[in-house]
């Protein structure tokens, strides 16, 4: 009689089985962890446009205005010369809602012309960046 060696039928199912509910398991644990992933990705690029946009006012001395546009979901850093500093689209599913400022003009002492919020909304989540009177201090908020 001859000996072979190898895997049974039953065995390679049960290895190919059991592969994919753990593949199913790990599909499944990444989409959450992608969509809390995605929306710190965008309050952290938020909070550094903010600071880039004060410290180059400062740094160079002339005044910066950031335009926020919810019509296309955006918003432009540009200085007093009219050069753009950035312009940044919006993560897909971020929105600008109803606001009581639009624009911003951040001057070379680090303070801004004026206070107010915007808002944005991403899926059932709403921010709220609220600039105050003063040195220029602003506050990005989850509601």
């Amino acid at each position: 009689m001859r000996e072979e060696k190898g895997y049974t039928l039953v065995e390679m199912l049960l290895v190919l089985f059991m592969t994919g509910i753990l593949l199913t398991w790990v599909v499944f644990s990444v989409n959450p962890t992608k969509a809390s992933t995605d929306e710190g990705v965008f309050v952290s690029q938020l909070q550094s446009d903010l600071a880039y946009v004060q410290s180059y006012a400062f740094r160079y001395q002339i005044p910066v205005r950031l335009t926020f546009y919810p019509e296309n979901g955006s918003y432009i850093a540009k200085n007093v010369l009219n050069e753009t500093l950035f312009n940044r689209k919006l993560q897909e599913g971020v929105e600008i809602k109803a606001s009581t400022l639009y624009n911003i003009t951040f001057y070379p002492k680090g303070n801004t012309n004026r206070v107010g919020s915007i808002n944005f909304a991403r899926g059932g989540t709403k921010y709220q960046v609220t600039f105050r009177i003063g040195q220029g201090r602003y506050y990005v908020q989850k509601k």
